[in-house]
């Protein structure tokens, strides 16, 4: 059975193609143009049977894909979320930050699922901050800069207050994020500065969902959760939180494969 699988953001369309239990096809554009984008992606492809289209997402209901003649399904955001996160990470229940523009926090427990909240704080900040200040234009830029970053001409930190050993806070913890930008900050400085106070927040913010949870698995999906920069991020909140993150593969597409999931 082939089914295409469809997350349409305020930003971006996540396409699939999910077939014998994999996807066979994908897709990432940042496009307003719906239906030309989704007729482009099932010709380029060679798509010839189609036995079922899901739509998610917050413009999910704006699409008219009638022409196909092909069942039509649309799945809430909030499901797609959290089936897409533990199927693709291979949990029963965990909390899960999707990361798009902004962030939206689930709490995913077998096919319950419940929206803790959210922060407009999400890649749409990590894109036109970095470009606003460093003038790049793709997130290979970003990723490329951040790796020559150095965070002691960005963030104030606990060791740049006392070198007391403090058991709960170590000395790599934030204190202020750009608290101590420097005027000899390169470009590639602001860029991780940027980059971790994104997701020193998105953590936190899922940590403390977490807090009066029996779940401590925290799932990140979405786009920019590639970047390679930020697991050392998180490592040090998982240190000082009792929580674990997880980064399945494909995470870019999960909400697209949890809309099709959520219907089995």
């Amino acid at each position: 059975m082939s089914i295409i699988g469809i997350d349409i953001g305020s930003s971006t369309i996540k396409i699939i193609e999910y077939k014998d239990e994999q996807i066979c096809n994908k897709q990432i554009l940042e496009s307003k143009e719906y239906e030309k984008t989704i007729e482009n992606f099932i010709n380029e492809n060679n798509i010839k049977i189609i036995d079922k289209i899901v739509l998610t997402g917050i413009n999910a209901k704006k699409v008219d894909i009638s022409k196909y003649d092909v069942p039509v399904q649309i799945v809430e955001e909030f499901v797609a979320i959290g089936t897409g996160g533990l199927y693709l990470s291979n949990k029963k229940k965990a909390i899960i930050a999707s990361i798009g523009t902004g962030t939206a926090f689930i709490r995913a427990e077998g096919k319950t699922f419940k929206h803790l909240g959210g922060t407009g704080i999400g890649a749409g900040t990590l894109t036109n901050l970095s470009n606003k200040f460093a003038g790049t234009k793709s997130l290979k830029e970003i990723i490329d800069l951040s790796k020559n970053g150095d965070l002691n001409n960005i963030d104030l930190r606990i060791a740049d207050l006392t070198e007391e050993n403090i058991k709960t806070l170590p000395p790599e913890l934030t204190l202020a994020n750009f608290g101590k930008l420097s005027n000899t900050a390169s470009k590639e400085d602001i860029v991780l500065g940027i980059l971790n106070m994104i997701f020193e927040v998105i953590g936190m913010m899922a940590a403390f969902a977490s807090i009066n949870d029996k779940i401590k698995d925290i799932i990140l999906i979405g786009n920019i959760v590639k970047i390679p920069q930020i697991k050392d991020i998180l490592l040090k909140i998982e240190k000082t939180h009792n929580v674990s993150f997880i980064i399945p593969e494909e995470p870019q597409f999960a909400v697209a494969i949890g809309a099709i999931k959520s219907l089995e």
